[in-house]
């Protein structure tokens, strides 16, 4: 699917999975604390699709799936997987959205990317401060 309104709200819907995501510090153990500092880290970053968020962004995802808490690590692991797709796409268009090719598995109606979403931001909302 080529950039279009429909490419935007995919990616209007990244960034809003990304500010649900936390992340983490250098290990492999759970890390609550961490994985609420990482969120607000992402939040910061805002919206923007320039190559120094989208990796800044990545790096921050890797270490959310890392430190994600257990009882939400595997829906950090399906929206983490979603933000990877989205990422590779708008670099293979050179950041430029007008070109961005997502797959069709993308726009999945049956998708777990929007419960997992739910999930990790009814964690957040509980658990992390604002």
């Amino acid at each position: 699917m080529s950039g279009s309104l429909g490419s935007r709200r995919v990616v209007a819907l990244g960034v809003v999975l990304l500010l649900g995501v936390a992340a983490c510090g250098g290990n492999d153990a759970a890390d609550p604390e961490r994985f609420c500092e990482i969120n607000t880290e992402l939040e910061q970053l805002g919206n923007s699709e320039d190559r120094e968020v989208v990796a800044e962004s990545r790096d921050l995802l890797d270490e959310a799936l890392r430190v994600a808490p257990e009882e939400i690590r595997p829906s950090v692991e399906i929206v983490v997987d979603s933000l990877t797709v989205l990422y590779d796409a708008l670099e293979a268009a050179d950041f430029d959205q007008e070109q961005m090719e997502l797959p069709d598995e993308f726009f999945d109606p049956s998708s777990e990317v929007p419960a997992a979403s739910d999930a990790m931001g009814e964690w957040i909302d509980a658990n992390c401060s604002t």
